[in-house]
């Protein structure tokens, strides 16, 4: 009797620690939706994945982004840029959460030379890493991805990272200097040196803006293009400044 008395305690005091436990550790992952601008403000950086019928959420300084491959994949990419966990000899972090053991774990190399760290089976792989200028990435599908879609992922990817315009190459700019802003609302503007401060206060990216003016939308959020274009309705363009390259820039 004795022995169940202290059993029936330690089994007490083993619940109280777990619902203690529970509550102290709020879920640190905000839902956004499909508005990666929800997502950018609670990461601290943007990530403009080019998909359809996506869901995105965020934490601090991680964003993921689920979405279908094709017809009977789900595929969820996930982008980190300050990640504290310990690299391999690649450079690769695994910022993926999952921690299933799987028989293959080994290095591949696609054909443009980037490395990726990758887990799975003979026949696919269910977690893919890798490393980049611009962070950490990481490719995870519960029911495997291959080479090709591996490749696809990485396109993807690098459509919405890489920047679409050389500003160092002057024909570039000389080109660029011609187009208009959203809307035709304001001149035209060589916009490197001119990022509204009003904007970055709101999350908006200096390359979302950038784009943005020469009549690029691809990188923003339909929520950043709306900020940006109430942002120049509003008449917040009447105070301007005249740039190095001699034209007007909205601050």
């Amino acid at each position: 009797m004795k022995n169940f008395k202290i059993l029936l305690i330690a089994i007490c005091f083993i619940q109280v620690f777990f619902i203690q436990n529970t509550y102290s550790m709020p879920n640190p992952w905000i839902d956004c939706n499909d508005d990666l601008y929800c997502a950018a403000q609670k990461a601290g950086f943007n990530f403009p994945l080019r998909v359809q019928n996506y869901t995105v959420r965020s934490m601090k300084d991680m964003i993921e982004i689920t979405f279908p491959l094709n017809k009977n994949n789900i595929v969820t990419v996930r982008k980190s840029q300050f990640y504290n966990g310990k690299a391999d000899k690649n450079g690769i972090k695994d910022i993926s959460g999952d921690y299933n053991i799987y028989p293959v774990n080994k290095s591949i190399n696609l054909k443009n030379g980037v490395i990726l760290n990758v887990r799975g089976n003979k026949k696919k792989f269910y977690v893919v890493n890798f490393a980049a200028e611009t962070g950490y990435y990481c490719f995870y599908s519960k029911k495997g991805l291959n080479t090709k879609d591996i490749n696809k992922l990485y396109n993807l990817l690098e459509e919405a990272e890489a920047p679409k315009y050389n500003f160092e190459n002057n024909n570039t700019i000389e080109q660029l200097q011609d187009l208009r802003r959203i809307d035709g609302i304001v001149e035209p503007v060589f916009t490197q040196d001119c990022f509204p401060r009003t904007l970055q206060k709101k999350g908006i990216t200096k390359n979302c803006f950038e784009r943005a003016n020469f009549g690029d939308n691809t990188f923003c959020s339909s929520s950043e293009i709306k900020m940006i274009k109430e942002y120049y309705k509003n008449g917040q363009n009447k105070d301007i400044l005249n740039n190095s390259s001699g034209h007007y820039c909205a601050y």
